[in-house]
């Protein structure tokens, strides 16, 4: 077993934090919705960690090549394009 690098294990912790990010505005354990936000974190949040975890996780690919770091790539490259993903499958399912 490979070791992984420090670049993919901050990658990680980051994709952790995005998806407690998302997962948060659903259900509401820390309300956002009576802050200044109010829903950007939902749409942009994703994203701007995306960027910064993939670019994490590419430097991480570099030192040490490991299944992790491809998959962390990889989800990382879907996360960016949340808010599109977000809006088409808010228009196909509710039609708003």
């Amino acid at each position: 077993m490979k070791k992984e690098s420090i670049f993919t294990k901050c990658s990680l912790g980051i994709l952790i934090v995005s998806f407690l990010v998302l997962v948060n505005e659903f259900i509401q354990l820390i309300p956002t919705q009576s802050t200044r936000l109010e829903g950007l974190l939902l749409y942009f949040g994703p994203s701007v960690f995306a960027i910064i975890g993939g670019i994490l996780s590419m430097v991480g690919l570099i030192k040490h090549k490991t299944r992790l770091g491809i998959f962390l790539i990889a989800i990382n490259f879907i996360l960016l394009f949340w808010p599109i993903i977000f809006w088409h499958v808010g228009t196909l399912i509710w039609g708003v």
